[in-house]
């Protein structure tokens, strides 16, 4: 068995393969071994004891033990738990055959909180319970679980778990992949975060610009707000004019009847209460806790714990506040809180003008006025009836040029009947129509704009207005023309250098051969002059040619330790608009507590837009882009970046010249530079650029990276 493990002991793997520092390979597989050859005796002793029990015509007759082989199954089990990414475990019939040691960090750095009694369960103990009730199901069943959890500082972890029902001994098992999905959950919620925002201040903003109640707009914006911040309670406060107490007028988590009859005490010992005194957000983690002040009573009985209270501002004058409570411990980030503020800020806003009726019309104005975006109305029939500042600043047409006029005024001819026709489609029948538009300036030039279109209705559903938000895209657009233009130009100075160095080896043959030729005697004197006149031709032009490509030469990158996963988001940052128009979802895989590397932050940036924008023209019809980020040791320690799409791949005559100079595979774009410098950028950072595109799947970039230090 030693000889064996030593012969299938693969070269190069240590301590930071795995991540964590276990042992060596050697001695975890040396555990699983005898964990399950120790597993298979007991199984085998029961078995035993069974048969003596048994009456002697009911014994099954003598099997040999099959020691070699399941020595050598141990082996290669142990080898392949060490292999996979995750966690991997197996039970059988309520016994534990064998775990591997990433499992076993899972499980122990992780616990179930039990919301009802305030303690932790374990997870070991939450996994077996669910492993033994599956391994009742039939052979191949399979089923995926998510554990919301929470570390041994409290903090939520999320981890994904794949049980099989897979066969063992004649029987059944269970065999459990577990991953720990926190990061990439995080993203993708985060992501959704965004969306609900943007989502609750548009509806907020129709009802703002329509003629609803003041009332149905304080419980709109209750209600989507809390279900934008996944809390359960969720209230609007308004100051009384007769003393310091808070009137609730709005809210949801409470009873319907005790809206707009209860008050709450304000003052400086309530939280509210800071927030008006303050004028800042109060953010509670633990209301149990604080020390500031104590939690209402309202709050108490509905189990309120922790929440944001906001000020309602208004023209400098505290409306009221408007709060957000959850009924477990936990932490609002500075983005649910500029959310809260910003709902909080624009109700308060609509309640004064609807308040004061006569100036409803200059709020519609400030509105309008204050967007940093550009806002169009018009009315059902395409007539502008209003044009802010930013959009006077965006498109060069002023107010008053463009009221009266139609949108088309901004058309640029770069979209086809149909897109207008689907645009017109969606408003008619009361969607939002959201895509990218390029559009004209008065002056003839073009500009890049997300725009939002959606209809503005009155009480009883009938659309009003159709109001358009543009969101200006032209400076993103001019970032990445930016990074386009330097890539043409650093290929032209290769190309140059390249032909100024073929030129000079023939050069220097021609200077060689007349200098020869100019010291034969047997030649005729004039004979001999032009040739030494070609000699010094040549030489002059060499010298020449020298300082040219001195000049061509590339500098040396200037290198400084670069954050990896910051310099990722920041490349989906600018990436965003292409991912949304191709409908590209992007699945991010960053491994935790990475090293920086020593490199060119500007010019690896440069490496993944080029290769993630491959990627988006490769799936014109939509897909997936997973980014992977890990630890990879290949000569020396280094870390591997993998970018892997579903579009329809690279063929293989097409793989053998990706890395040529203006080859490109038929893309309307793009002059077939971009791998070239890729490839370039990587080599200089002492790295390795590979991409394959196995059969019927997308292609796959790996870029790996040296640590400092390791090359």
């Amino acid at each position: 068995m030693t000889g064996l493990s030593d012969s299938l002991s693969p070269r190069g793997r240590g301590k930071g393969e795995g991540g964590k520092n276990e042992g060596t390979p050697l001695t975890r597989r040396a555990r699983l071994q005898a964990t399950i050859l120790r597993s298979n005796r007991n199984r085998r002793s029961a078995e035993r004891q069974t048969r003596h029990t048994m009456p002697a015509a009911q014994r099954p007759g003598k099997t040999p033990l099959p020691a070699q082989s399941e020595v050598a199954a141990a082996e290669v089990l142990a080898w392949v738990s060490d292999c996979i990414e995750g966690g991997l475990c197996f039970l059988s019939r309520g016994i534990l055959i064998f775990e591997n040691g990433q499992f076993g960090e899972l499980v122990e750095s992780a616990t179930v909180p039990d919301h009802d009694t305030g303690r932790s369960a374990s997870l070991r103990a939450r996994l077996f319970a669910d492993a033994t009730a599956w391994n009742q199901e039939s052979l191949g069943t399979r089923r995926a679980t998510t554990y919301r959890l929470t570390d041994r500082q409290g903090q939520p972890l999320t981890y994904h778990c794949r049980f099989n029902v897979v066969p063992y001994h004649g029987g059944t098992g269970v065999l459990l992949v577990l991953q720990d999905v926190t990061e990439h959950t995080a993203l993708a919620q985060e992501a959704s975060q965004v969306a609900r925002f943007q989502s609750v201040l548009a509806r907020i903003g129709t009802l703002a610009v329509s003629d609803a109640s003041a009332q149905a707009l304080m419980n709109e914006a209750v209600r989507h707000t809390a279900e934008a911040l996944d809390v359960e309670l969720c209230k609007i406060l308004i100051a009384r004019e007769t003393d310091d107490h808070l009137a609730v007028v709005a809210g949801i988590g409470i009873e319907a009847e005790w809206i707009g009859k209860l008050t709450i005490e304000g003052g400086t010992h309530s939280q509210a209460g800071f927030a008006i005194r303050e004028r800042l957000p109060v953010v509670v983690r633990d209301l149990r806790k604080e020390t500031r002040f104590t939690p209402s009573k309202l709050l108490t009985e509905h189990g309120g714990i922790a929440g944001m209270c906001v000020p309602m501002l208004v023209e400098e004058r505290v409306y009221g506040v408007m709060t957000a409570h959850s009924k477990r411990v936990r932490d609002f980030t500075d983005k649910e809180q500029e959310f809260l503020c910003t709902v909080a800020n624009t109700v308060a806003t609509v309640l004064e003008r609807r308040r004061r009726a006569d100036t409803q019309r200059d709020f519609y104005h400030r509105l309008f006025m204050s967007a940093q975006d550009g806002i169009m109305l018009t009315d059902t029939d395409g007539r502008i009836l209003e044009w802010n500042p930013a959009l006077e600043r965006m498109t060069g047409w002023t107010r008053g040029e463009a009221l009266g006029q139609r949108p088309a005024i901004l058309k640029s001819g770069k979209h086809s009947p149909e897109f207008y026709d689907r645009l017109w489609q969606a408003i008619r029948s009361g969607q939002a129509f959201v895509d990218r538009f390029v559009n004209r300036r008065k002056d003839g030039s073009e500009f890049l704009v997300w725009e939002s279109v959606s209809p503005v209705k009155d009480r009883d559903g009938t659309t009003q207005y159709y109001m358009a938000i543009l969101t200006d895209l032209s400076e993103r657009e001019q970032m990445l023309e930016a990074l386009r233009h330097t890539e043409q130009v650093k290929l032209v100075g290769q190309l140059a250098g390249g032909i100024l160095h073929e030129v000079r080896n023939p050069l220097i043959g021609l200077g060689s051969l007349a200098t020869h030729l100019a010291e034969q005697d047997q030649l005729p004197q004039a004979a001999r002059d032009r040739c030494r006149l070609i000699a010094r031709e040549a030489a002059r032009i060499d010298e020449l040619l020298e300082s040219h490509l001195g000049q061509l030469r590339p500098r040396p990158f200037d290198l400084r330790p670069c954050d990896l996963p910051s310099l990722i988001d920041d490349t989906l940052t600018l990436l965003r608009p292409n991912l949304k128009k191709q409908r590209v979802a992007v699945k991010a895989a960053i491994a935790p507590d990475l090293p920086p590397v020593e490199a060119s932050r500007a010019h690896l940036q440069q490496v993944c837009l080029n290769i993630s924008m491959n990627a988006i023209d490769a799936m014109p019809n939509g897909g997936e882009l997973i980014i992977t980020v890990k630890p990879e040791t290949k000569r020396v320690a280094g870390i591997l970046l993998t970018f892997a799409d579903t579009g329809k791949g690279i063929p293989p005559d097409d793989l053998k010249r990706i890395f040529e100079p203006f080859f490109t595979s038929g893309k309307a774009k793009g002059v077939g530079l971009g791998l070239t410098i890729t490839h370039d950028i990587i080599e200089r950072h002492g790295g390795q650029l590979a991409i394959s595109s196995p059969p019927g799947s997308g292609a796959v970039v790996e870029v790996w990276l040296p640590l400092r230090g390791a090359a």
